[in-house]
């Protein structure tokens, strides 16, 4: 049987890097094993954070589109900047309410333009679209109609990060937004979402979780044995992924446990602001216990953080219960455990809680994180701890697993 044809509608796409291209990239790699050709349309290219152009390595680039745009990225890309610091981007977040649906609404109308274009030559059979931004669903809602073909409508968030409500400013921006997501609701012939929250939030028919990278999962390996208990400290960390509640962890357990406090090392590896982190360290005593590798290619991290013996995870606030960083998918694979810092009854709760592979604290109860960290360090004194990289419970998370799971629900269109 020949394959069937997908049109995948994304902004977000390598060579642009980071957390949001995971889940198209993914599509885009291993929907053909399920009998799914994908064609990504995205946009040229613009002023981001973040390149990982090595994702591509060793893929058919072939059915990649990538259509003009003149949202403010592409805009400044053309004016010869080629990276934004996080001061530019936490700028742009609080401007971003300025937009409707959002910043990335100037990619719309030349992006709807190439579909056309990619449909005159080929004969797609589903359109799926992918958010954040909102703008990529606007782009397929069109195409669909003029295609008189099925629509998936995929939600890796409630908007941006958050919900409507606490994007704009405005009530009239608002009911604008919230009359939108209807307005998809009643037009996708299916809505998927990234997890129980977001899902419930947008009505989603169902749920299909971001996975890790399954060739890069292979690379894991155990820890080699180590006189340092390895507490790794992956990704971004900013106001919404922080490090102040392990830096309280690890202080108390100094005043508890001394002797078990001399053994703890924090390695970082990940986007993060060394002006904003120092103070941080300084505050609670611990810049000697921290190896700072910021960012790094996805092997490299990897390599560093198989170090590692434990991985800490950090959320801030009930603003962001409906938030999976991406990562923790990578580091089920791992086979480490996560001490994660998170609101209570958090989507990233409900997930370590049925995956079992971890403990969840907030400020509320920080003395139980003490204990639990405490008692993995013992186990890693006799040499007990039980470390065994792409456990069978992580599975279920990679990421041709995802790409089989949206490829059943296009089979059911």
């Amino acid at each position: 049987m020949k394959n069937r044809k997908a049109l995948l509608i994304c902004y977000y796409f390598p060579p642009l890097g980071g957390a949001g291209v995971g889940r198209p990239l993914a599509l885009y790699k291993h929907l053909p094993a399920f009998g799914w050709e994908c064609h990504v349309l995205t946009v040229k290219p613009v002023a981001y954070r973040v390149y990982e152009p090595e994702l591509l390595d060793g893929l058919d680039t072939s059915h990649i589109y990538r259509a003009g745009s003149h949202d403010p990225q592409r805009l400044l890309h053309l004016l010869g900047i080629r990276k934004v610091s996080d001061v530019s981007i936490h700028r742009h977040r609080k401007i971003s309410g300025r937009f409707f649906p959002d910043s990335k609404v100037g990619w719309v109308k030349p992006a709807i333009r190439m579909g056309r274009v990619l449909s005159s030559n080929n004969r797609y059979d589903v359109v799926i679209s992918t958010s954040p931004p909102i703008s990529s669903h606007l782009v397929a809602k069109q195409l669909s109609t003029e295609l008189n073909i099925p629509w998936v409508a995929d939600f890796r968030n409630f908007w941006e990060v958050h919900k409507p409500e606490q994007v704009f400013r405005y009530q009239r921006q608002t009911e604008r937004a919230l009359n939108l997501l209807k307005s998809i609701r009643q037009q996708a012939t299916a809505i998927t979402a990234l997890n129980g929250s977001i899902a419930s939030y947008v009505e989603a028919d169902e749920v299909i979780h971001n996975g890790f990278y399954s060739d890069f999962a292979a690379r894991w390996k155990t820890p080699q044995q180590s006189e340092r208990f390895v507490i790794g400290v992956p990704g971004t960390l900013d106001d919404i992924c922080p490090i102040e509640p392990l830096l309280k962890v690890v202080a108390a357990v100094r005043e508890k446990a001394p002797f078990l406090f001399d053994k703890i090392k924090l390695l970082q590896v990940g986007r993060v602001n060394i002006e904003w982190l120092q103070p941080q360290l300084e505050k609670y005593g611990l810049k000697g216990q921290c190896d700072l590798h910021l960012f790094q290619k996805r092997v490299d991290t990897i390599k560093i953080l198989s170090q590692a013996s434990l991985f800490y995870l950090g959320l801030p606030s009930p603003e962001e219960k409906g938030v999976i960083p991406g990562r923790i998918y990578t580091l089920f694979a791992s086979g480490r455990p996560i001490l994660a810092a998170v609101p209570p009854d958090s989507e990233v709760e409900k997930l370590i809680k049925r995956t079992g592979h971890g403990f969840c604290f907030s400020d509320n109860n920080i003395s139980t994180a003490v204990d639990y960290l405490s008692g993995q360090i013992r186990l890693f004194e006799t040499n007990t701890l039980n470390i065994i990289p792409l456990p069978e419970f992580a599975r279920q998370f990679s990421s041709d697993n995802l790409a089989k799971n949206f490829a059943h629900l296009f089979d059911q269109l």
